[in-house]
């Protein structure tokens, strides 16, 4: 209608403003793409640059690292070969000393050896001149100490299973009686409880003494038979020892050492039966 009315409209050079602005647009967007290019390139710079740096950096810890190694061991160079300088001036001063010491070392071991020497022929002399052999009589009076262990010993074990026993027996009859129907509703008395406990304790314990003391006298004895060659725990007995040991020395002496042999007879029963006494206790 703008046309039928007024006409066609007049060209006043706006085609020249659009190519103008065309191309500042054009060069608006070429700008924006180079400086994003060149940011990006700068950013990538920067990250290789970093890392190039921290590979630097390692790389100067390393040879710092080495060159602590190198010092260290030009120093332990240095060392060794002040030892070795040392050392050899050392050897060098020795010899002299060593000579004059090895020389007397060499005469105290011949004056030992001759020594030695000397109490060896001794002894050997002494042994053929005189063979020492145990006597009958030690390994009856041996036979005889033995033998009285043996009953001490004996009497010990017996007291220490009669205490067994009748801790085992008032055991029974605490249990019976709190196990009765009377127990169910009348509790028993702590004493009794700890009576019993501790006679089980006591007689655990004489029990497990008088099983040590018989390892420590079979041993014993043993290695005395061992040492003396006498057999000492194979014997005829208690009865046929003290015959042996008293009788036949009150018959080849006179009155009065049949008087002695008699006292020291009484005087060992005496004794014997202290020590039964006080096993027993």
């Amino acid at each position: 209608m703008d046309v039928v009315l007024f006409g066609p409209p007049r060209e006043t050079g706006t085609r020249w403003k659009d190519y103008i602005l065309v191309t500042l647009l054009l060069s608006a967007i070429i700008g924006c793409w180079y400086a994003y290019q060149q940011n990006k390139n700068a950013k990538r710079h920067l990250r290789r640059m970093a890392q190039d740096m921290e590979g630097l950096q390692r790389a100067e810890q390393s040879l710092q690292e080495m060159q602590k190694e190198l010092e260290l061991a030009r120093m332990e160079q240095e060392n060794v070969a002040t030892e070795k300088m040392d050392l050899e001036r050392r050897l060098k001063e020795v010899p002299s000393f060593t000579s004059s010491s090895s020389d007397l070392e060499v005469q105290q071991l011949k004056k030992e050896i001759e020594m030695l020497r000397n109490e060896l022929t001794r002894a050997e002399y002494e042994l053929v001149d005189n063979c020492w052999t145990p006597p009958q009589q030690l390994q009856s009076w041996l036979q005889y100490t033995y033998e009285l262990e043996s009953k001490n010993h004996q009497k010990k074990r017996i007291s220490a299973e009669k205490q067994l026993q009748s801790a085992r027996e008032a055991c029974e009859k605490l249990r019976k009686k709190r196990s009765s129907l009377v127990g169910a509703f009348v509790s028993t008395h702590g004493k009794s409880i700890d009576d019993v406990d501790r006679s089980i304790v006591e007689a655990r314990n004489a029990l497990g003494e008088v099983t040590n003391e018989f390892q420590e006298r079979l041993h014993r004895w043993k290695q005395i038979e061992t040492c003396l060659g006498l057999n000492i725990v194979n014997n005829n007995g208690l009865p046929y020892l003290e015959n042996v040991l008293y009788n036949r020395n009150g018959g080849n002496n006179s009155s009065i050492g049949i008087n002695s042999t008699k006292g020291s007879r009484a005087r060992i029963t005496c004794s014997t039966d202290e020590l039964d006494d006080e096993s027993v206790q």
